[in-house]
């Protein structure tokens, strides 16, 4: 349940062209976001492109590899350790500031990654 803050009570209106709401619809369906969330987003988010759903997904994949990580035999400290490392930086991946940022670090952090996850799966073999 929200809290008193967060419930929306408030309702405000903006005058836009057919064009403009054409184009901030198509945007918000592509994020699978009402009209209404998406212009929240954009306004109080800066329109990072992460939604929540990205959010929750990031959020499994790391909490997997931490399972991964945890399940790994103690003579494996080493390895362990690395891919904990990579997950907690794929966790962080939230905090950049723009867009082209946020890509850049995805970027370098699924390559990080897959690097450690391979090497995992060849000392498993």
């Amino acid at each position: 349940m929200r809290s008193e803050r967060e419930k929306k009570s408030i309702t405000k209106s903006i005058k836009l062209s057919p064009s403009q709401v054409q184009q901030i619809e198509e945007k918000a369906k592509e994020k699978n976001l009402t009209f209404s969330s998406y212009m929240v987003d954009c306004a109080v988010h800066g329109n990072n492109s992460i939604t929540p759903q990205m959010v929750v997904r990031m959020q499994e994949l790391v909490n997997m590899v931490l399972e991964i990580a945890g399940s790994i035999d103690s003579t494996e400290y080493i390895r362990k350790e690395e891919l904990r490392q990579k997950a907690h930086d794929l966790d962080g991946l939230f905090t950049s500031v723009s867009p082209q940022e946020k890509y850049a670090n995805l970027e370098k952090k699924m390559g990080l990654f897959v690097e450690g996850g391979l090497d995992l799966w060849e000392s498993l073999k």
